[in-house]
Protein backbone atom coordinates (compact mmCIF):
# COMPACT_ATOMS: atom_id res chain seq x y z
CA UNK A 1 0.00 0.00 0.00
CA UNK A 2 2.99 2.38 0.26
CA UNK A 3 3.64 2.34 -3.39
CA UNK A 4 -0.05 3.40 -4.35
CA UNK A 5 -0.05 5.93 -1.10
CA UNK A 6 3.34 7.83 -2.90
CA UNK A 7 2.05 7.42 -6.03
CA UNK A 8 -1.19 9.42 -4.97
CA UNK A 9 0.84 12.05 -3.58
CA UNK A 10 2.98 12.80 -7.05
CA UNK A 11 -0.46 12.93 -8.64
CA UNK A 12 -1.94 15.46 -6.13
CA UNK A 13 1.67 17.06 -6.25
CA UNK A 14 1.46 17.46 -9.95
CA UNK A 15 -2.37 18.19 -10.42
CA UNK A 16 -1.71 21.10 -7.53
CA UNK A 17 1.08 22.56 -9.83
CA UNK A 18 -0.89 21.78 -13.19
CA UNK A 19 -3.53 24.11 -11.46
CA UNK A 20 -1.74 26.22 -10.56
CA UNK A 21 0.38 27.16 -13.35
CA UNK A 22 -2.79 27.12 -15.39
CA UNK A 23 -4.56 29.76 -12.27
CA UNK A 24 -1.24 31.73 -13.46
CA UNK A 25 -1.86 31.77 -17.04
CA UNK A 26 -5.33 32.56 -16.56
CA UNK A 27 -5.30 35.42 -14.45
CA UNK A 28 -2.60 36.65 -17.09
CA UNK A 29 -4.90 36.28 -20.02
CA UNK A 30 -7.67 38.09 -18.11
CA UNK A 31 -5.23 41.09 -17.08
CA UNK A 32 -4.20 41.42 -21.10
CA UNK A 33 -7.73 41.00 -21.95
CA UNK A 34 -8.13 44.15 -19.99
CA UNK A 35 -5.37 45.67 -21.12
CA UNK A 36 -6.40 45.68 -24.72
CA UNK A 37 -10.40 46.34 -23.98
CA UNK A 38 -8.78 49.91 -22.47
CA UNK A 39 -6.97 50.48 -25.65
CA UNK A 40 -9.96 49.55 -27.65
CA UNK A 41 -11.62 51.93 -26.09
CA UNK A 42 -9.30 54.53 -26.04
CA UNK A 43 -9.14 54.01 -29.53
CA UNK A 44 -12.83 54.47 -30.34
CA UNK A 45 -12.74 57.85 -28.38
CA UNK A 46 -10.07 58.76 -30.58
CA UNK A 47 -11.73 58.03 -33.49
CA UNK A 48 -14.86 59.65 -32.56
CA UNK A 49 -12.92 62.75 -31.80
CA UNK A 50 -11.35 62.60 -35.54
CA UNK A 51 -14.91 62.11 -36.54
CA UNK A 52 -16.14 65.46 -34.96
CA UNK A 53 -12.95 67.38 -36.19
CA UNK A 54 -13.68 66.20 -39.87
CA UNK A 55 -17.53 67.49 -39.06
CA UNK A 56 -16.38 70.60 -38.00
CA UNK A 57 -13.60 71.17 -40.94
CA UNK A 58 -16.27 70.24 -43.47
CA UNK A 59 -18.74 72.73 -42.36
CA UNK A 60 -16.17 75.76 -42.02
CA UNK A 61 -14.76 74.08 -45.48
CA UNK A 62 -18.58 74.96 -46.89
CA UNK A 63 -18.74 78.49 -45.21
CA UNK A 64 -15.24 79.37 -46.48
CA UNK A 65 -16.65 78.36 -50.26
CA UNK A 66 -19.42 79.40 -50.08
CA UNK A 67 -19.88 81.46 -53.74
CA UNK A 68 -22.01 84.40 -52.44
CA UNK A 69 -19.81 84.92 -49.52
CA UNK A 70 -16.49 84.81 -52.15
CA UNK A 71 -18.61 87.28 -54.66
CA UNK A 72 -18.90 89.83 -51.96
CA UNK A 73 -15.59 89.28 -50.84
CA UNK A 74 -14.14 89.70 -54.94
CA UNK A 75 -16.13 92.86 -54.33
CA UNK A 76 -15.06 93.96 -51.43
CA UNK A 77 -11.05 93.07 -51.34
CA UNK A 78 -10.19 92.66 -55.02
CA UNK A 79 -12.12 96.00 -56.67
CA UNK A 80 -13.04 93.19 -59.14
CA UNK A 81 -16.22 93.53 -61.71
CA UNK A 82 -18.65 90.99 -63.60
CA UNK A 83 -16.50 90.33 -67.00
CA UNK A 84 -17.99 91.49 -69.71
CA UNK A 85 -19.13 89.21 -73.69
CA UNK A 86 -16.65 91.55 -75.37
CA UNK A 87 -13.35 90.22 -72.33
CA UNK A 88 -14.55 86.42 -74.41
CA UNK A 89 -12.67 85.40 -77.18
CA UNK A 90 -12.07 82.01 -78.85
CA UNK A 91 -8.97 79.80 -78.87
CA UNK A 92 -8.21 80.52 -82.79
CA UNK A 93 -7.79 84.27 -81.20
CA UNK A 94 -5.48 83.44 -78.69
CA UNK A 95 -3.20 81.15 -80.90
CA UNK A 96 -3.20 84.42 -84.08
CA UNK A 97 -1.66 86.57 -81.16
CA UNK A 98 1.96 87.18 -81.89
CA UNK A 99 4.69 86.67 -79.54
CA UNK A 100 6.70 89.67 -77.83
CA UNK A 101 10.71 89.15 -78.56
CA UNK A 102 12.40 88.52 -75.36
CA UNK A 103 14.62 91.48 -74.05
CA UNK A 104 16.51 88.80 -71.84
CA UNK A 105 19.86 89.37 -72.99
CA UNK A 106 21.04 86.92 -70.22
CA UNK A 107 22.94 89.68 -68.21
CA UNK A 108 21.42 90.61 -64.91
Amino acid sequence: MKKNSGFLRHTTVLFLLMAGGISVVLFSVKYQVQDLEEKRISLINEIMNEKRAIHVLNAEWSYLNDPSRLGDMSVRYLDLDPGNPAQFVDIETIKNIPHRASNNTGDN
